[in-house]
This record gives structure tokens, C-alpha cells and sequence, in this order.
């Protein structure tokens, strides 16, 4: 069966209405967690001690852990910041869950809701991370390809020395893009840097809305400190919204023992249909 994002987008509702929909939900974790070779949730089943780490290799399929370990919180916005992230309502806050749970439900323009791009960072926090979703590291000519099992997406890191642009959607210059330029480089035989710039401003940078400029940088830090384990840390720094750098994650990735993942995809159909069936029949205003 073709397994769908929105089904564990539609589990928030379980509370307000659709149980059987939090139980397909529920199905889909237990087999992320529970399947061959895995111990506890997210974390795969793997010989102790583990091999060392290959140097300047990150091949592979892993596997996030399902939480982050308590990243920076954000710094104070800029006027420019806090104008953006005012306008912007959260889909958790909409459905009232976690919080407030006996309130009416509320409104969000959340842009995953109908399975527009996440973007990048969120990519990263929600598929690879918060989703437990696999996570790919191969390569291509002078450059490491990312790929993700969440709809299928991939990213290209070039590696061979090439600038990042200084500027985008001005004359002259590159469109911006939803996951934006990465150029990377590898600090010693085990972590591997990459900066990413030029980033399509539509998208939010988390679940609450935060926001980041197309000329915001965003550096990631894989560290390889075994043979079945990588740290991960990924820092923001953009003057325009925010007042000072901040690292926006820290968390580990997993080697997935099976080297192998479902095809998991946001389908705009069912989103319009989670919408017009589940959403909006509950109260949860979907605006613009």
C-alpha cells in the first residue's frame, strides 16, 4: 500500500473526531519502530561496540530518532522577523491539541497542509528527524546527493570548490529555491559542512512559522562518530529576521539495518480531501 504524509498529519484530529484514522497512523509507526531490527523507537539494533567510522564516508541509508535533543531556542526577531511570523498560525495551535485540547478549534495557513514543499531546513526536522524518516547519502561527479524518503526528495551538495550565490531573483542573479544552493566540504576525516543559501522565502523555517530570508545561511554538520551513528547539527544565521545566530537542531541519525524505505508521499488529492472531509467538518479553518 502507497503510504501518505497526510495520514500522519490526519492523526492530530484523532481526538476531535476520526479514530480509525489515528489507528492507520499508529500502524505506520509500529512498523518503523518494531520492524527488523530495531530495539526501541527509531533507534535500530546494531553490534556493541560498533566498527569505527569510515573516513570522509557518510554512504547509506539512516534513519532519524523521531525527536531532537533540545536546540537552541530562537533569538530575539527583527521588526522584519516579527512582522512575518505575526501573520502566520500554526496547525497545532489550530487544532487546539496539546495545549488547550477543550477549546474550539482555530485557523492555520500552514503551507504542508496542502502538501506545498516544507523547504529547507524543515525538510530536514520533519522527514529526517520528527518523521523518522530514511535518509540517503550517495554521490554524483563532484558533488554528494541527499535523498529522502519523504516524498521522495532529494538534495545535491557540490564539493568542488564553487561559491555560493550572493544574491538571488535580481537581475543578474539565480532564482531563489526551495531548498536552495548547498555547497559542502569535509572538516577532518569524519564531519561533513554544508552551507546552504538562496532559499525560496515561502516555505517556514519550522512548524510554528518562523521565518528565514532567501539570504539566510543555514550550515549543517554531520559528524560520523562510529560506523552506525552520525551526530547532526544545523545552525540559522540571518540578520534580516533574527538577531543573532542560532542552532535550530541537534540530533542523531541511525544506519537503518534493512538499507531500504517505503514510498511515502504528500498527495495533493488526499490533502484536498483531508481538508473537505477531516479538517473543515472539525472547525480548522485552512486560510491563506
Amino acid at each position: 500500500m502507497r503510504n501518505s504524509i497526510l495520514a500522519s498529519l490526519a492523526a492530530v484530529l484523532a481526538l476531535l473526531a476520526v479514530a480509525h484514522v489515528a489507528d492507520l497512523a499508529a500502524q505506520q509507526a509500529r512498523q518503523r519502530v518494531n520492524g527488523e531490527g530495531f530495539i526501541s523507537e527509531g533507534i535500530p539494533k546494531m553490534p556493541n561496540p560498533p566498527g569505527p567510522a569510515p573516513k570522509r564516508d557518510l554512504a547509506g541509508v539512516w534513519v532519524g530518532p523521531g525527536t531532537s535533543n533540545k536546540p537552541d531556542p530562537a533569538p530575539p526577531m527583527t521588526p522584519a522577523g516579527e512582522a512575518i511570523f505575526k501573520q502566520r498560525k500554526a496547525y497545532n495551535l489550530a487544532t487546539n491539541l496539546g495545549s488547550n485540547a477543550s477549546a474550539d478549534p482555530g485557523a492555520s495557513n500552514d503551507p504542508a497542509i496542502k502538501c506545498d514543499p516544507l523547504g529547507f531546513p524543515r525538510n530536514v526536522q520533519t522527514y529526517a528527524i520528527t518523521n523518522r524518516g530514511g535518509v540517503i547519502f550517495g554521490s554524483a561527479p563532484n558533488r554528494i546527493l541527499i535523498a529522502y524518503e519523504q516524498n521522495r526528495l532529494w538534495r545535491e551538495i557540490w564539493m568542488d570548490g564553487r561559491a555560493l550565490p550572493k544574491a538571488v531573483d535580481v537581475k543578474g542573479a539565480p532564482e531563489s529555491r526551495y531548498y536552495g544552493y548547498s555547497v559542502g566540504h569535509w572538516e577532518g576525516d569524519n564531519t561533513l559542512v554544508i552551507d546552504t543559501t538562496g532559499l525560496d522565502e515561502r516555505p517556514w523555517l519550522d512548524t510554528v512559522g518562523h521565518p528565514r530570508s532567501s539570504m539566510a545561511l543555514i550550515t549543517e554538520r554531520y559528524t560520523r562518530v562510529d560506523q552506525y551513528n552520525i551526530q547532526v547539527t544545523l545552525t540559522v544565521t540571518d540578520p534580516k529576521y533574527y538577531s543573532k545566530p542560532w542552532t535550530f537542531m541537534r540530533a542523531s541519525l541511525y544506519w537503518m539495518k534493512a538499507q531500504e524505505f517505503p514510498e511515502t508521499l504528500c498527495i495533493p488529492s488526499e490533502a484536498i480531501e483531508y481538508l473537505d472531509t477531516l479538517a473543515k467538518p472539525s472547525g480548522i479553518q485552512i486560510v491563506p
